[in-house]
């Protein structure tokens, strides 16, 4: 439990000072962009360049304590079964905004159905960090922790 408060703890301390809450306009196009990203992992039949599109050159996923970088995560969606379907809803809590760098922290629940693993409902605790590049919001680092279900 230390572990984790100090982990989350020094999260926060990487936020700079001048970061400030996202404007309504800043933050619907932020969280659009998450939407879109995972709308597209979700299809396993998308394209592989649009999805790329969504990450950094340096891209890193830290999930299942595992550190993955873009063709780490390429090839979990090149893993998924063809008739694979996820639908994801999210629950946004922070966007912060410091010129050309958002955080966001948000819950995720998705609900997934494929022939490899059937019916299935997930939950996650996210951080993801997004540059601006050319105009387009890319995500450099992406933070997931599994919500496990509570014990029977």
């Amino acid at each position: 439990m230390e572990r984790r408060m100090f982990l989350s703890a020094a999260g926060l301390a990487l936020i700079p000072a001048a970061a400030r809450a996202a404007s309504p306009a800043q933050a619907a196009e932020l969280k659009q962009r998450i939407i879109e990203w995972y709308r597209a992992f979700g299809n396993p039949r998308v394209d592989r360049t649009y999805y790329r599109s969504f990450m950094t050159d340096d891209y890193f996923l830290l999930e299942n304590g595992e550190l993955l970088d873009v063709a780490g995560d390429m090839a979990m969606l090149s893993s998924l079964p063809a008739n694979h379907v996820r639908t994801d809803k999210f629950d946004f809590r922070h966007i912060w905004v410091d010129g050309d760098v958002a955080y966001l922290v948000y819950f995720l629940e998705s609900e997934m159905n494929d022939s490899k693993s059937g019916p299935r409902s997930k939950r996650w605790l996210e951080s993801a960090v997004l540059r601006r590049i050319d105009g387009q919001w890319r995500a450099a680092v992406l933070h997931s922790t599994r919500i496990n279900p509570p014990a029977s």
